[in-house]
């Protein structure tokens, strides 16, 4: 599904490490609650996916346009240098975070470990961990 939308990607932004692209969303924050007799309805913000390209320089996030197929709609990069810290949670069931800390503030991503359809997000995930997403410090 995503297969093309990724190799447009490598070719567009001359991207050197195929392997080193993984799929995220920034972790979903609860807006709002309304406890009703016999169900809740809860208001999440909304999902914006992304692409992100981790090399030794730092880390590039591609966001994506979900009413347009997934295309590329920009990029936005952190330097290594820029993080106070950098930190991946391992997560038990479906989803891995990363935690990365700068001046400005925090952001905070959800990696999913497979995503149906696209084998290349396991095993992209699997490279990324043991090059330790590229972080050397």
């Amino acid at each position: 599904m995503l297969d093309e939308q990724v190799k447009e990607l490598i070719k567009k932004f001359e991207l050197k490490d195929e392997k080193a692209i993984t799929f995220g969303h920034p972790k979903m924050k609860i807006k709002w609650i309304l406890p009703l007799p016999g169900m809740m309805i809860s208001s999440f913000d909304q999902f914006q996916p992304f692409f992100i390209y981790f090399d030794n320089v730092g880390i590039t996030f591609f966001p994506l346009d979900l009413n347009n197929k997934y295309q590329v709609m920009g990029k936005s990069f952190v330097s290594w240098s820029d993080l106070k810290s950098f930190n991946l949670k391992k997560g038990l069931l479906l989803e891995d975070e990363i935690q990365i800390e700068l001046e400005q503030g925090k952001i905070e991503m959800k990696i999913p470990k497979t995503k149906a359809m696209n084998p290349w997000v396991k095993e992209n995930n699997s490279y990324l961990a043991d090059k330790n997403y590229f972080y050397n410090k």
